[in-house]
């Protein structure tokens, strides 16, 4: 039987590397679910975190007060003074801009 050389045959080495792509994929895309898991569990943990901490710091919250207000703001008997409004909109700005 004559010897065959592999590299002569059209289409033989692009079988082969098909094959080792193929071999090789499954394990890319394990590594990179588990990647991306671990990345969303980072996450996850930050926001808790960040949440706690914003939550220590966030002052408490009127309900009564506030459904006042959006009783007033409904019926039209809450006062709305344009200047004042613009003034605490700037000074929000400014404040966002302060470096801290």
């Amino acid at each position: 039987m004559p010897s065959v050389e592999l590299s002569k045959l059209q289409g033989v080495s692009s079988a082969r590397s098909l094959s080792e792509t193929d071999r090789t994929q499954p394990t890319a895309r394990k590594a990179s679910a588990s990647t991306d898991q671990a990345k969303q569990a980072a996450a996850r943990g930050v926001s808790i975190e960040v949440r706690s901490e914003v939550d220590a710091v966030t002052p408490p919250i009127d309900r009564e007060r506030v459904e006042q207000i959006r009783a007033a703001l409904q019926d039209g008997s809450y006062p709305l003074v344009p200047t004042k409004i613009a003034d605490a909109m700037i000074a929000a700005q400014i404040s966002f801009e302060l470096p801290r």
